[in-house]
């Protein structure tokens, strides 16, 4: 039987499984920010580095442009906030502004950013104690997905059970034998208000007062006492004294702005949200297209299906070159079955989930069963994705891949600390790796 996992917040957010079946080494997980450093991995390979590693720049010829790609440090801050301290200090509207993908907020990262309608000369060597600049040029064009392959992460897990150290080596290898499940990782939900894919699904819902209330009045354990208590009047109704106590920060903006227009008008939920930059708005929903994914992922798993291999029913995607998935998709027979098998074996191929969107389309089969079962016990189909309300929120859906094999670079063990280097493609979590191995009861703690 597949283990189930005990920790409160892995359900929470439909991580029901692991796929590994060996002891947890325990040990925690970002007591320092320099314990988890994320560096960007280029599409050519080039690793994009943080002051900490000491790799090379990588070289990016000078175009001139109306765009400037610049080499971005951050330290303990998410990628919304970067887009506000970046958008706020050079007077550019956020949509100016692209970058390759998320990255953790609890960290040291390295990424490019590219900036519309600003000269090199306008770039500072930091945008604060937090945010260096390590290089920039022109550029022609925006930095995008398609840009990166994925990340190099460097780890260190502390305080580990020594006396389970066999684990180590026995998940590993369990990993490449049966693939590393792509469920989205805490930071993909949050790990202190481990919430925007319930604020998703209200937006989906059209329950936008719901999507109000959960942002704003839903208290959990780890937030400071002053939060709570802002909470717990924002709950009764005291917009102008919650929004009193709530900081002025980065960290609290999606608050204040909300709150702000409640305090005007208290039943307009709809612009409330939309005072919201759109970017955040469009994680809420997609966070929801992440949880009925890892919900389907979890189910697969717990009745014991491969992830690694595809079954009569199941819809595959073709790889590129660098081992990405890309829009080429089969829907696979009984006929076809070995022939997809030995592609996704050779690493031309792999097994796909869906991310539920308006232009979904579920077919017969095991996956798509229980993708199916999934929406059904939400009470969602896939046309609420179009949301008319706010239409700019409105996901027209696709696929995900149901596994990935990490590239493992270094594992080292000093007493009880786990040093580890890997890579994985983009849009993947270390953090869903690290579960493997440290199996906590407790990840809002674990991994914070």
């Amino acid at each position: 039987m597949p283990l189930a996992s005990e920790a409160w917040l892995d359900r929470y957010v439909g991580m029901n499984y692991y796929i590994t079946d060996c002891e947890g080494v325990g040990g925690r997980v970002k007591e320092r920010l320099e314990d988890f450093i994320v560096e960007e991995v280029l599409i050519d390979g080039q690793v994009v580095p943080t002051s900490i590693t000491g790799k090379p720049l990588p070289k990016i010829v000078n175009k001139p442009g109306p765009w400037v790609w610049m080499i971005i440090e951050k330290r303990g801050i998410d990628a919304i906030t970067l887009l506000l301290i970046l958008s706020r200090k050079l007077g550019v509207n956020p949509r100016d502004i692209s970058f390759g993908g998320l990255k953790d907020a609890v960290a040291v990262t390295s990424q490019i950013v590219s900036v519309r309608g600003v000269s090199i000369n306008d770039v500072p060597s930091d945008f604060g104690r937090d945010v260096k600049v390590l290089s920039a040029v022109s550029m022609d064009r925006a930095f995008i997905t398609s840009d990166i392959w994925g990340n190099e992460f460097t780890i260190r897990v502390r305080n580990i059970d020594i006396s389970r150290m066999g684990s180590i080596n026995c998940v590993l290898n369990q990993l490449m034998e049966r693939g590393l499940p792509t469920y989205y990782g805490y930071q993909r939900f949050g790990l202190r208000r481990p919430n925007s894919h319930v604020i998703g699904k209200y937006i989906v819902l059209g329950e936008f007062d719901k999507a109000v209330d959960e942002l704003l009045a839903h208290a959990y354990p780890m937030e400071p006492p002053r939060i709570r208590e802002a909470r717990e009047l924002i709950a009764r109704g005291d917009y102008s004294r919650a929004l009193e106590l709530i900081p002025r920060s980065y960290k609290y903006y999606p608050e204040r702005a909300v709150l702000r227009q409640l305090v005007s008008n208290p039943r307009d939920f709809v612009n409330a949200l939309r005072k919201l930059p759109h970017e955040l708005l469009n994680l809420y929903v997609e966070s929801y297209q992440s949880y009925l994914f890892n919900l389907a992922l979890s189910e697969r798993i717990g009745r014991g299906l491969p992830i690694n291999r595809a079954l009569p029913g199941d819809i595959v995607a073709l790889l590129d070159e660098h081992g990405l998935p890309t829009k080429h998709v089969i829907h696979v027979n009984e006929s076809m079955v070995d022939k997809v098998n030995e592609l996704i074996v050779r690493g031309r191929a792999v097994p796909v989930g869906h991310l539920v969107g308006y232009n979904t389309r579920l077919l017969p089969g095991p996956q798509g069963d229980m993708e199916l079962g999934v929406l059904r016990s939400e009470g969602v189909d896939p046309a609420m994705f179009m949301v008319k309300s706010i239409p700019k929120l409105s996901v027209r859906g696709g696929y995900r891949p149901l596994f990935i094999k990490p590239m493992i670079i270094s594992v080292n063990l000093i007493g009880s600390e786990l040093d580890m280097v890997f890579r994985l493609p983009r849009g993947n979590y270390a953090t869903v790796l690290l579960r493997e191995l440290i199996k906590s009861r407790q990840p809002e703690v674990d991994f914070t």
